[in-house]
């Protein structure tokens, strides 16, 4: 399995599917963000699961389509959570709110959305058209949730998780293979706790989901082809 090839793949049609729109200030936002992005691990959760169903899964037409599918989606939300929190840096760099607006970074979101339901249409498959629309629908639940109620137990926490970060991980491994979902979910949970960990926004019972994550994802790995 190459997976740097096949995320080159994902990478490049994902850009051939942005250039296409009109206008330059369109075009100029993305490369922006595209050049800004990290390492693509939603494409990466996927392939890595389609690799388990071999190599005519790994390189269909279908797997790259929701591979770029998956990473509009995270893009999209990520400009539109930065426009909602008021976030002014992505990654070190100024976020394309900072660098271009409110207005710009929620229209090229919507647009990423859009993107989405014409490379739906094109895959033809209920069940992925399905998964991601009840994704989206997760992740706005879960925002609107964060912006209702403040954390006040670890079971809200872990919703909110759920909704805004690990749902698309289980997605993402789900769309590549089924069998991959509850792996995607617990390793998704583990991201964004470590990443909340990191940023300085641990509650106090961030360590102990910690620790039931990884035990979860564990039990997992001992029934399924270990995705490497």
């Amino acid at each position: 399995m190459n997976l740097e090839a096949n995320i080159a793949l994902v990478r490049d049609e994902y850009l051939r599917r942005i250039t296409r729109g009109e206008g330059t200030l369109l075009r100029e936002v993305e490369r922006y963000a595209a050049a800004r992005s990290g390492k693509m691990l939603r494409p990466r959760m996927l392939l890595a699961a389609a690799a388990t169903l071999g190599d005519e899964a790994l390189n269909s037409r279908r797997t790259l389509l929701l591979a770029v599918a998956v990473e509009m989606l995270h893009n999209a939300s990520l400009l539109h959570d930065d426009v909602i929190d008021n976030d002014l840096q992505r990654r070190g760099q100024p976020s394309v709110n900072a660098r271009f607006g409110n207005a710009t970074a929620v229209l090229v979101g919507d647009y990423l959305l859009a993107q989405i339901m014409n490379l739906l249409d094109e895959v033809d498959d209920r069940d992925a058209t399905r998964r991601i629309n009840q994704t989206v629908i997760a992740m706005t639940e879960a925002e609107l949730l964060a912006q209702e109620v403040s954390i006040c137990d670890a079971d809200r926490y872990l919703n909110i998780i759920d909704g805004k970060t690990a749902r698309l991980f289980a997605t993402a491994a789900a769309l590549g293979n089924p069998d991959y979902e509850e792996y995607g979910l617990h390793y998704g949970r583990l991201f964004q706790l470590h990443d909340d960990l990191a940023d300085g926004e641990a509650t106090p019972f961030t360590a102990d989901l910690i620790r039931q994550e990884e035990a979860a994802l564990a039990a997992i790995k001992k029934q399924l082809t270990i995705l490497n």
